[in-house]
């Protein structure tokens, strides 16, 4: 999938007109549609899509519209195929899950609540066993996951992230740093951040207070700008 459709071009914030009707959830607009899939993996972040119901009765462009149809129709355009959907939003009031059906595309609902992410390895566990199984089996090769909680950016960043180093072996630097700039916006919870760096120590064997100038001083450098970022 590519940013360079017109579903993906960015307006500030500020500069979005308020729509009348059924509400968005909060700062949905803020943020692009969809990412591209991230390079190395079979991933690629997006944020919820909403039912029709949403755009009912507002004068709203149709590139801003995002529902389960248009990622769809965005995918084929870009000659990738999806095959699986980990819904990490903890509610069933933005779209209607069998949707994915009717286009052949497996669903997951993984129920994770906001801001609690990082302290929740059941979630992780869970997470990671999903993909693996969908990746290991060869009737879905060539296939992609797509993973979006209501913004597509900070469950969602971590748990792809969680998943790059603790099964590719990427360092937690990399894993953001590729995560933020194929999603085009960057992680918004440091703490998540911390998190993905102490992930990486547990992973070498290594507790975080063994590690501590360490991992500040490759956190200093992807803030810095020294990794390969995007600006919001």
């Amino acid at each position: 999938m590519s940013h360079g459709d017109n579903y993906n071009r960015r307006r500030s914030y500020n500069d979005r007109p308020r729509y009348q009707g059924r509400r968005f959830p909060d700062r949905w607009e803020r943020y692009d549609n969809v990412g591209r899939d991230i390079e190395g993996t079979r991933f690629v972040p997006f944020k919820t899509p909403l039912d029709s119901s949403f755009f009912a009765g507002k004068n709203m462009p149709q590139e801003l519209q995002f529902d389960v149809a248009s990622l769809i129709n965005m995918a084929q355009r870009a000659g990738k195929q999806l095959g699986l959907v980990i819904d990490l939003t903890n509610t069933d009031r933005y779209y209607k899950k069998s949707e994915w059906a009717d286009y052949d595309v497996g669903y997951i609902k993984l129920n994770c609540p906001g801001h609690e992410v990082n302290e929740r390895e059941d979630l992780v566990e869970e997470f990671i066993k999903i993909c693996k199984d969908f990746i290991e089996d060869p009737q879905n090769d060539g296939k992609l996951i797509g993973v979006h909680c209501t913004h597509g950016l900070n469950r969602t960043g971590y748990l792809i992230c969680r998943y790059m180093i603790d099964v590719d072996g990427s360092t937690a630097a990399d894993a953001i740093s590729k995560f933020e700039y194929y999603r085009g916006h960057e992680m918004e919870r440091p703490k998540y951040k911390k998190s993905l760096y102490n992930a990486e120590l547990y992973k070498k064997g290594l507790k975080p207070e063994d590690e501590n100038v360490e991992a500040e001083s490759a956190e200093n450098e992807l803030i810095s700008g020294e990794g390969e970022e995007v600006n919001s």
